[in-house]
């Protein structure tokens, strides 16, 4: 048997496994979840409300599993404007005339 052709694999898939942020966050998560019902119940308002719907939030997310978490960022940073920086005058230039700084197009045809 050719060691080239044989496959070493751990017992566990990578997907599998939990990463050590992702575990820290859900604690982070469930203890400020928490401080907010706390809040929320020490509040007997539209203050304390919005705590509480802000800690409902937080348990969601610790409670969640990590692809849907990471689904959710995505969609968030989606939605959020990303911010430009324009410290480059050269480069904002490029950017700005962008079609006109294409090459003609090269057709064989002729009218």
């Amino acid at each position: 048997m050719d060691l080239n052709l044989v496959q070493h694999r751990d017992e566990r898939s990578v997907w599998d496994r939990l990463e050590r942020g992702r575990d820290t966050e859900r604690w982070v998560a469930s203890l400020l979840a928490s401080a907010f019902f706390l809040a929320a119940l020490r509040r007997r308002s539209g203050t304390g409300l919005l705590f509480a719907v802000a800690g409902g939030t937080l348990a969601w997310w610790a409670c969640a599993g990590a692809d849907a978490r990471t689904r959710w960022r995505g969609h968030a940073r989606a939605a959020l404007p990303r911010t430009r920086s324009v410290s480059d005058p050269v480069k904002e230039a490029s950017e700005e005339s962008f079609p006109a700084s294409d090459a003609p197009a090269w057709t064989p045809t002729t009218v």
